[in-house]
Order: C-alpha cells, then sequence, then structure tokens
C-alpha cells in the first residue's frame, strides 16, 4: 500500500500546476540500511523510505518545476557536514543551489504535510508571506539566528 493514496497525488499534482512558478530543489538527507531497524552503531532509519516517498511525489507533483536529491549522510559525510544536516531524514527546500533553509526533520506527515506543501509554494513563487512589522523586526538582528518550530500530534 503506498504511503499517500491515488486521490492525494492527483489533488498535489492540479495544485501545484496553478500555485508554482519557479523553480523548487528539493534534497533529502537519507542514511543506508534505512530499514525499520536501528542499529546500536547508528546504521538505519526508520522513516527514510517513507520520507523518500513523500519527496518523490512532490516531484513527480511537478516534474518540470521540482527536482530532487538524495544525500546518503554515510556516504557523503563531508556534504552533509557542509549542509550542517546531521539527522535523517531531513528535508531541505531551496530555489537555487545553496542548501535549503527551509528544512523539516523527520517524516512530514500530518500535520507537517501541509506545511511542507506550503514551504514548497512559498519557495517556488518567492513570497515568504511575512508582514512589513516582522520584516522590520528581523532586519534588526544583529546575529544569525536559527528559528525552529515543533510539531507533534499531542
Amino acid at each position: 500500500m503506498a504511503l499517500i493514496p491515488d486521490e492525494t497525488r492527483q489533488q498535489l499534482k492540479e495544485r501545484f500546476q496553478t500555485r508554482l512558478s519557479g523553480p523548487v530543489r528539493l534534497t533529502l538527507y537519507t542514511k543506508p540500511g534505512s530499514s525499520r531497524l536501528v542499529l546500536p552503531s547508528g546504521l538505519g532509519c526508520p522513516t527514510c523510505d517513507d520520507a523518500r516517498q513523500i519527496a518523490e511525489l512532490i516531484r513527480d507533483s511537478a516534474p518540470d518545476k521540482v527536482t530532487l536529491e538524495i544525500v546518503d549522510i554515510s556516504q557523503d559525510g563531508a556534504r552533509a557536514e557542509i549542509d550542517e544536516v546531521f539527522e535523517v531524514p531531513t528535508m531541505a527546500i531551496a530555489a537555487d543551489t545553496n542548501p535549503g533553509r527551509i528544512r523539516f526533520q523527520g517524516l512530514p506527515t500530518g500535520s507537517e504535510f501541509p506545511a511542507l506543501i506550503d514551504a514548497v509554494e512559498r519557495v517556488s513563487s518567492g513570497d515568504h508571506g511575512l508582514k512589513p512589522e516582522t520584516l522590520i523586526a528581523l532586519a534588526k538582528l544583529t546575529e544569525p539566528t536559527e528559528v525552529m518550530v515543533f510539531a507533534t500530534p499531542t
């Protein structure tokens, strides 16, 4: 059984036809041995296969706008360190060749899936959706700042 139902796949394809205007680059960081078994050595990723299905769904819903790169952090460890990715799965979203600054760690399903789709659409359009007063407050920051949003079904 597919992780994403056919009806959802079709809805996403139709939605992206009207909402994506510019290119989007997804990078999915995974680890080998992506099975449900997590070994003490750190091998294994119980959700990497599912994350890959979601990333492929997004790419396949708009193949003319969305590209997907899959990075195995055990093979491309130096690349992962440069991109500052240490947990898998991590999905990064970008509009260019820079490492994606919007990142989803873990499996973006449930309440995270709409946020993922919104992020893809915002990156494609270049519209951050922030209010002018928010931009003014952000402009006052003098140190690098990381914003983290946590979501949980409980």
